[in-house]
């Protein structure tokens, strides 16, 4: 049951990647406008999408869940931070910097994700075998 669950959340993560990609290789093309719109687009539902993980986090019963989720909400608030520090005062190259490392620590989620997914299919394993 556990590799079904790991599974469609793979799934998830494959769609969400490959409309990422999608969307950033159309946005260098587009106008101005496009772009503009496309970024407030994005904006809205990274919002969504915050809430509704946070959602899920914050009414969990799992200790490690909570711990997680407040952990998540300090990188949040650091974020914010650093924007107010900048004060919207961003290069471009700033800009690709952030975006680059937020790539990289998209990608090392990622792989601790296939991690965590691991163990927890062996121990998933060991119970069925101890049972």
């Amino acid at each position: 049951m556990a590799h079904e669950i790991l599974s469609v959340k793979l799934c998830e993560l494959d769609d969400c990647i490959c409309r990422l990609h999608g969307r950033i290789h159309l946005s260098e093309s587009s106008d101005y406008k496009a772009l503009d719109d496309e970024i407030r687009k994005m904006e809205k539902e990274c919002k969504e999408s915050r809430q509704a993980l946070s959602d899920k986090l914050h009414h969990s019963k799992s200790d490690s869940v909570v711990k997680l989720s407040n952990a998540y909400d300090t990188v949040e608030d650091v974020i914010k931070d650093l924007e107010l520090y900048k004060d919207g005062q961003w290069s471009a190259d700033d800009r690709i910097l952030l975006a680059e490392y937020s790539l990289d620590f998209a990608l090392l989620a990622a792989e601790t994700a296939l991690h965590k997914s691991l163990e927890a299919i062996k121990a998933f394993k060991d119970e069925q075998r101890s049972a």
